[in-house]
């Protein structure tokens, strides 16, 4: 799991989706800022870097499945071929491993327009290597910086389903 700050802590979605779908122990890459063109603003790990810097710290844990959640930190800027760099670079490094990209969501309300260009990138990126992407939607809205337990647990919920 790899994500931004949305993924971290106890009450995040990757807790309940990965009880509930029998991950086991979940490598949680997760960083507050981390995204496609971002770099996090802190980390526990090294590399501290965007998605695409993460790709052999990824690797090194040899998944049986990656789930990146992101892309709201990256901003209204287009996202161009970082995505699709990266799925590459991760389907090249892990070739038996189910891929799954999840749109980016936020904690604002209304979610702007531009996470929307970024959800139709992600989904090509993910989809051109032939991995899965899910659309959560805009469940809720927090409080502008996190997302409410609610909102956590209707992301849990949409990727429980899609991926059972």
């Amino acid at each position: 799991m790899i994500g931004d700050s949305f993924s971290l802590g106890e009450e995040a979605w990757v807790s309940t989706a990965a009880e509930e779908l029998g991950w086991g122990d979940v490598v949680n890459l997760a960083s507050p800022g981390r995204g496609y063109l971002s770099a996090p603003r802190s980390c526990d790990f090294e590399p501290c870097s965007r998605f695409g810097g993460s790709v052999d710290l990824i690797a090194q844990a040899q998944p049986e499945l990656v789930v990146t959640f992101g892309g709201t930190a990256d901003g209204d800027y287009a996202l161009d071929d970082a995505p699709s760099d990266y799925f590459a670079a991760l389907r090249e490094a892990l070739p038996d491993a189910e891929l799954v990209a999840i749109n980016p969501v936020t904690g604002d309300s209304p979610a702007p327009y531009w996470l929307t260009l970024h959800a139709k990138n992600i989904r090509a990126a993910v989809e051109a290597v032939d991995g899965t992407f899910i659309n959560v939607g805009q469940p809720g809205a927090g409080d502008g910086d996190t997302l409410t337990a609610e909102t956590q647990d209707e992301i849990a919920r949409a990727v429980v389903e899609a991926l059972s």
